[in-house]
């Protein structure tokens, strides 16, 4: 039976999580058998019947509670995640580690999104994703999910596009 994602926004430096920690506590508040990808928030879990709403409440509450962070999260099942993969307009992209996407955790009221002149990366926005491709690299780009949080008025989180494909395998 596939499996949902939970991706926690912002985990690392003064918010890093033990991994260990964070699937034992995911456990006890119901969401069975967990697993994580990295240090950055990844997590695979059993949905138990619940929608992806509860579910973010469930892991926010989760780490606020044992970790004191209030850390949002943004959910997908694997077949959401599957259909992320086939829309990304940048998948065959040369620069492969430097495509990513910024999950939303709902759709933007507006549903336009413009790029500041005279950058080299390209983003598209589609549905709760935004596509972005990096030719020159993403540590100084302006572009990160906080600029597009901030611009569409929705909380994001950016994974790229080999850790989206591990979650994939990991979540069918």
């Amino acid at each position: 039976m596939p499996r949902t994602v939970a991706l926690i926004r912002g985990v690392g430096g003064p918010t890093a999580l033990k991994m260990p920690a964070l699937r034992d506590v995911l456990a006890s508040a119901g969401l069975g058998e967990v697993e994580t990808l990295q240090v950055a928030g990844n997590v695979v879990l059993d949905a138990g019947g619940r929608g992806p709403d509860d579910i973010a409440r469930a892991v926010r509450e989760a780490v606020r509670g044992a970790f004191g962070f209030d850390l949002p999260v943004v959910v997908r099942t694997h077949a959401e995640l599957v259909d992320t993969v086939s829309r990304n307009p940048y998948a065959d992209a040369p620069e492969g580690r430097w495509v990513q996407t910024v999950f939303l955790d709902r759709r933007p009221s507006s549903p336009t999104l413009t790029l500041p002149d005279g950058i080299p990366e390209e983003a598209v926005l589609d549905g709760c994703e935004v596509f972005v491709r990096y030719p020159e690299g993403i540590g100084g780009s302006k572009l990160q999910a906080g600029w597009f949080e901030k611009r569409l008025g929705v909380v994001g989180t950016a994974r790229n596009a080999r850790t989206i494909a591990k979650l994939v395998a990991m979540s069918a």
